[in-house]
């Protein structure tokens, strides 16, 4: 009778992980694509040197960072999911519309809370998810995170 009461358990952490895995990736690929995609934007529209500079780090960056990402979804065996999130749509058609004199200052902003969030997600899977290939990938990229975070802090217009 106990045995029949663990197997469910155990099928509900399994389930519980899946979830954590799915989240933990979909959000994550959210703002990597927005990153991406924003920094595209900013190669284009950028007035400054140091953003269209910035903005060919963070591609470089972070086509490393989902190449990596990908492959620990295929050790974990999770499905990938790139669309960007509303929350990072809204963001990234905030920037196309932004007015081309402000337009710096609003993509250092933007980029600055993506990255914020993005070593938060990392920092709380890395604290709380469970083991295997993505955990060891959230802890080992939160520290080029914060490095991009700071440089994007100190671009930024107060």
């Amino acid at each position: 009778m106990l045995a029949l009461l663990l197997v469910p358990l155990g099928a509900v952490q399994a389930a519980a992980q899946e979830d954590a895995r799915q989240s933990f990736s979909g959000r994550l690929a959210s703002l990597s694509h927005f990153l991406v995609e924003s920094a595209e934007l900013a190669l284009s529209r950028g007035q400054e040197e140091s953003v269209r500079a910035f903005a060919e780090t963070v591609t470089e960056n972070q086509r490393r960072v989902v190449a990596e990402l990908k492959e620990a979804l295929v050790e974990e065996g999770v499905d990938p999911t790139a669309d960007l999130g509303e929350q990072d749509r809204n963001t990234l058609q905030a920037l196309e519309t932004a007015i081309q004199n402000q337009f710096d200052n609003a993509y250092f902003s933007a980029q600055v809370i993506a990255l914020e969030s993005m070593i938060q997600l990392m920092k709380d899977y890395g604290e709380t998810g469970p083991e295997g290939s993505l955990k060891t990938f959230a802890t080992n990229h939160i520290g080029g995170t914060r490095t991009l975070y700071l440089r994007a802090q100190d671009l930024s217009v107060p």
